[in-house]
């Protein structure tokens, strides 16, 4: 088990998915470039780690998602007393609507969580023509659940955890693939809904992009939906003999 810091701050201000890049931008000139976990570049080169500062949009609304050293690290973007931020040619004035501290348990568990995830790059360059390659759905949802795994991995990883007991990963839905533009590359982007014997804080990144809102990870609220009218109608009482007789 793991005890990780984490801090989700929501603003009221709505932003496109295709801004997130631009949100980020403009907080990282507010911090200022010398706090690495804002962009995850140090003397030219690029930090290889999990992002402990991550740029979301969560209910069409702009978020910043903490971990670790990064829900420290974010108070340098509020010491700069941002007034206004430019996404783009768009200027918005940054209102936090809430924020969420808490220190979570990062462990393998008995039980399945039940996941949505969004936007997951999971194909890189590589990856792709393996994939497609494959011609039976099933040995593609195999390949597509390896990698998920490998990413989870790679977040724990990433926090210090050292996961001891095998994650199991099940995909109970994947959509179609879209082929997208990211850093100059054209890689598959896939919208799945998963279960994972791992409990993950809301709007985690997974995978390659995790900083920038791709792979991101929340539980799924269609699936709890759909649990409790099944419990609603287990417990309603059961019609005994011929209702039209009676």
């Amino acid at each position: 088990m793991k005890k990780v810091k984490y801090l989700c701050i929501r603003f009221k201000n709505e932003v496109g998915f295709q801004e997130l890049r631009k949100f980020r931008g403009a907080v990282i000139e507010v911090a200022g470039r010398d706090h690495v976990l804002f962009h995850n570049h140090a003397d030219g080169n690029f930090r290889y780690s999990y992002p402990l500062i991550q740029y979301k949009r969560a209910g069409a609304r702009a978020a910043l998602v903490c971990l670790e050293e990064g829900v420290h690290e974010v108070h340098a973007f509020f010491q700069g007393r941002p007034r206004t931020l430019w996404l783009g040619d768009r200027e918005i004035v940054p209102e936090v609507e809430s924020m969420q501290m808490k220190e979570v348990n990062l462990q393998v568990w008995d039980k399945p969580f039940h996941y949505r995830l969004q936007n997951w790059l999971a194909l890189s360059q590589e990856h792709y023509p393996v994939w497609q390659d494959m011609t039976d759905e099933t040995e593609r949802r195999r390949f597509l659940t390896s990698i998920l795994t490998g990413n989870l991995l790679s977040m724990a990883k990433g926090l210090d955890w050292n996961v001891d007991r095998e994650i199991k990963v099940q995909f109970h839905y994947i959509g179609a693939p879209q082929l997208i533009r990211f850093k100059e590359q054209s890689l598959t982007s896939f919208q799945a809904r998963f279960s994972a014997n791992i409990w993950l804080p809301p709007y985690l990144g997974l995978g390659k992009g995790a900083a920038l809102g791709y792979g991101m990870a929340s539980p799924d609220k269609q699936f709890f939906k759909q649990a409790q009218v099944k419990h609603d109608e287990s417990q309603l009482p059961r019609a005994t003999g011929n209702p039209l007789t009676q």
